[in-house]
């Protein structure tokens, strides 16, 4: 049996404080993208936002691109 190691997953959830990190943006700008497509779209759950963190990379490495 594999044991997963989360860092070498690349797609699970971010909090909205760790996206702000990666991107140097703020969660409300990040927000404010994603109603527009410049920017992944978040989870909310149970009140907060999430982000996946591959899509997160992709944004800040310029490669990400709406669906």
């Amino acid at each position: 049996m594999k044991t997963r190691n989360l860092e070498n997953l690349a797609d699970y959830l971010i909090q909205a404080q760790e996206a702000e990190q990666a991107t140097n943006v703020h969660r409300i700008t990040l927000l404010r993208w994603a109603a527009k497509n410049i920017a992944p779209k978040p989870q909310k759950i149970g009140g907060r936002w999430f982000w996946r963190n591959s899509e997160i990379q992709q944004l800040v490495a310029g490669e990400w691109k709406a669906k």
